[in-house]
């Protein structure tokens, strides 16, 4: 259900991921958070009724907000009524358990707020999380996307996408965040992530250069080194290097 969750992917982000403990918080939920206390969702895509600010017939649900157990900030949304308990916070926008129709079984509701728009997207949080699906990311570069997405389909991409993804990222954003993310997939991905990794970072070394960081590059060309699999590629792209 989850994804891995390295310490990068919250990385900029603004919205808490905890729900305060409530009684009323179904007991599916706190048996999910017993075996993993909330997080990134590998399946995130839920069919809709009518066009949302994600798609014309589906929203994004990125992750589930774990239990509060140590203080941990809370999602907080004074402006909704109090039978809905929000699990799920993108700016906002918000999924919640709703109470309003029952005590017992609550229906899950999407509310955005910005554009006032409140579905009813399943009956119950079990037909929810079966109603979850993969979704193609929209790599339009004309598309904003908030430190939350950006992350996540990070998390999710595979192949071409995430290739699209890192491309997408090479030139604008902070070196430090990309270089911990190309880390991340140099140490701890498939085979196929180490690669994609190795071509983001050779971009790098070869249109932005004096912008790298600098310990973590040497990191980076540690592991690579370190990579039977990548260990042909790797030498044939340094060749093309200068020094930095």
């Amino acid at each position: 259900m989850f994804t891995a969750h390295p310490s990068i992917a919250d990385a900029d982000l603004t919205e808490p991921q905890f729900i305060a403990d409530d009684d009323r918080i179904p007991a599916i939920y706190r048996a999910i958070c017993r075996t993993m206390n909330g997080g990134f969702l590998a399946q995130f895509s839920l069919p809709t009724s009518e066009p949302t600010n994600d798609g014309l017939a589906d929203v994004e649900c990125h992750y589930l907000a774990g239990i509060a157990q140590h203080g941990e900030v809370t999602i907080q949304a004074p402006a909704l009524p109090d039978y809905l308990i929000p699990f799920s916070q993108h700016h906002q926008r918000y999924f919640a358990f709703d109470y309003h129709q029952s005590s017992d079984e609550p229906q899950i509701r999407y509310i955005d707020t910005e554009v006032d728009q409140w579905l009813v997207v399943a009956d119950s949080l079990t037909s929810f999380l079966t109603q979850l699906s993969p979704k193609i990311i929209d790599l339009n570069i004309e598309n904003k996307l908030t430190p939350l997405q950006r992350n996540h389909y990070l998390l999710v991409a595979q192949g071409a996408q995430l290739d699209a993804l890192l491309a997408r990222y090479e030139a604008d954003a902070d070196k430090q965040w990309l270089f911990d993310w190309l880390l991340y997939f140099a140490e701890q991905g498939t085979p196929a992530q180490q690669m994609s990794a190795l071509i983001a970072y050779d971009i790098q070394r070869l249109y932005f250069k004096r912008q790298l960081p600098r310990i973590k590059s040497a990191q980076l060309t540690t592991i690579f080194e370190q990579l039977p699999s990548l260990k042909d590629a790797y030498h044939a792209y340094q060749k093309t290097w200068s020094p930095l």
